[in-house]
């Protein structure tokens, strides 16, 4: 049985719940591995008098700092803003055997040293395969994505604009024939199958493989489907331009192709052997082919054929969601990079993190029955392993045991669902800084005057920490969002209580923006505990 044979059919024995999840990662690529952090403080302990667990939810099921009524959720906090771990104790009366999960949550960027603490671990008959890219199709990513971010700047050179036309659209019509370079220098013989136009006078290219157009493969019904989607009234091109403006427009940089009647070009292709990417955008294709000689010269994004036949209808709704996904990092490019400047560019997990979020918009509108952050990120961010447990938000998939794309997948959708579409609209085109967890913060704030990013984070920790059931209190859980004609599905985080793992014991550090849930089964009467929160650190405690 081959590795995609494998991972199909543990899935399926799942009811494909989460299919496909980590060998469709869309790209933009890891990135570099980010700079080494601080080495954690010694630990040192102080009483904690000024730091206690209190009420963190109201009409819920904390009545007060001491108290659960019996029912429902309840969510008490503790925030420790010192340099030291603090010692607090935790005295809740009125359980009748819930589950008490206590969730430690890193609020700083510098990792913290975890105190010890009793850990019962939970056996399942659940096991978590623990899937690993192939390193060349890594190092492809990370090209693709350090290119788009960092490595176009050395064309970033703001001279007069000349306008330069490539060949012109309206000299293509369906069955023209073109030779597109994919990312890995391959060429591939493509032919022109849609040409559409959108309704602010766009034109759209849709390009297929020669030798993948086949009824068995990418079949006429699968092109209708996906340029629907994309150029239909309503649909992904129309969202794009209402959430983040235009796709491409004018510039002043001579190494780049012209800013003016640039049609988009979506390349559909069977990806080298042995690839487990879904598509990308690769900036590079922006750029003068005598600066680039790999440059396709166009305005494009590349989907790999395979993925649309090969696993059914789940993995075509996965493509069609990840066309919408490169569709932003496309957008992201030229509305932050170019217009504003490369030093604007979205560090990787915010650049990647957006174009999640963006998916979770254009879901329903282009497939009711799929949401990738619900069937997809968020049930790989529960269900694989160790993965819900102490990764860091900057620790873009580095060793493969903290996947990016499902704690960024999930943590977007939460974002996306206690904020909001102006959050997602001010963060698009924030520009008050080049540091991009400030850029989140400030999102955070002109969203929500009273909130921070580090308070959300809290809630999005307890709320995935403890896998609250539906309905969560305000603030907490992935509640159904409507607005702007948008609809964010719910995610029911209870409903993965029995397949969640826990750790045997709790790591040496807690690691940057990471949490850590610990659980107690089963609590009756008072349940009482004195625990050590680390430095700069916050507890949540989940009762339900």
């Amino acid at each position: 049985m081959t590795y995609k044979q494998r991972v199909l059919h543990f899935f399926r024995s799942l009811a494909q719940a989460a299919l496909i999840s980590i060998m469709l990662a869309s790209c933009g690529g890891d990135g570099d591995d980010p700079p080494a952090s601080p080495e954690p403080q010694t630990m040192t302990t102080t009483t904690a008098a000024s730091v206690p667990v209190e009420k963190s939810c109201s009409n819920c099921g904390a009545l007060d700092a001491h108290t659960y009524s019996g029912s429902g959720i309840g969510v008490w906090e503790s925030v420790n803003s010192t340099s030291s771990a603090v010692e607090v104790p935790i005295s809740i009366s009125g359980l009748n055997g819930q589950e008490v999960t206590l969730v430690f949550t890193n609020q700083t960027g510098t990792p913290q040293v975890m105190p010890t603490i009793a850990v019962a671990a939970r056996n399942y008959s659940f096991v978590a395969e623990q899937l690993r890219l192939d390193d060349s199709t890594e190092a492809l990513k990370r090209r693709i994505s350090n290119f788009n971010r960092d490595g176009w700047r050395v064309h970033a050179k703001e001279q007069s604009y000349a306008p330069r036309y490539s060949l012109s659209p309206s000299r293509l019509d369906n069955g023209s024939v073109k030779i597109w370079y994919l990312a890995d220098d391959t060429t591939r013989s493509t032919t022109l199958v849609r040409k559409l136009m959108t309704a602010d006078g766009t034109i759209v290219n849709f390009w297929v493989e020669t030798t993948e157009l086949d009824p068995t493969k990418v079949s006429q019904a699968v092109l209708d489907t996906l340029a629907g989607d994309f150029v239909s009234p309503g649909k992904i091109y129309d969202m794009l331009n209402s959430i983040g403006g235009p796709v491409w427009g004018p510039h002043s940089y001579s190494d780049l192709i012209s800013g003016h009647d640039q049609p988009i070009d979506i390349v559909i292709a069977k990806f080298t052997k042995g690839s487990e990417m879904a598509g990308y955008f690769y900036a590079r294709n922006a750029i003068k082919r005598e600066s680039e000689p790999y440059s396709n010269e166009s305005v494009s994004l590349y989907l790999n054929s395979e993925e649309m036949y090969q696993s059914g209808t789940y993995g075509l709704n996965y493509m069609r969601s990840a066309m919408a996904h490169e569709a932003m990092h496309m957008q992201n490019f030229y509305r932050r990079g170019i217009s504003k400047g490369p030093e604007y560019q979205f560090e990787i997990w915010l650049e990647e993190a957006t174009a999640m979020m963006f998916e979770d918009f254009v879901s329903q509108t282009i497939e009711k029955n799929f949401n990738t952050i619900r069937d997809v990120r968020f049930t790989n961010y529960v269900r694989f392993g160790g993965r819900i447990h102490n990764c860091s938000l900057f620790d873009w998939d580095k060793a493969s045991t903290c996947n990016g794309y499902s704690i960024w997948g999930t943590l977007g959708g939460f974002l996306n669902r206690q904020l909001g579409l102006s959050f997602y609209k001010h963060l698009l085109t924030n520009v008050s800084s080049t540091d991009s967890m400030a850029v989140l913060e400030s999102s955070v704030r002109d969203r929500a005057a009273n909130s921070s990013f580090q308070q959300e984070l809290r809630h999005f920790a307890a709320t995935s920490g403890a896998l609250m059931k539906e309905p969560a209190p305000v603030g907490f859980g992935f509640p159904l969002r409507e607005e702007g004609g948008f609809v964010l599905p719910e995610i029911n985080a209870g409903a993965f209580l029995n397949d969640r793992s826990q750790l045997s014991m709790v790591p040496a550090e807690l690691h940057p923006y990471a949490n850590v849930p610990v659980v107690r089964e089963h609590v009756k009467g008072m349940y009482s505990e004195t625990v050590k929160i680390p430095p700069h650190s916050s507890l949540s405690v989940v009762i339900q």
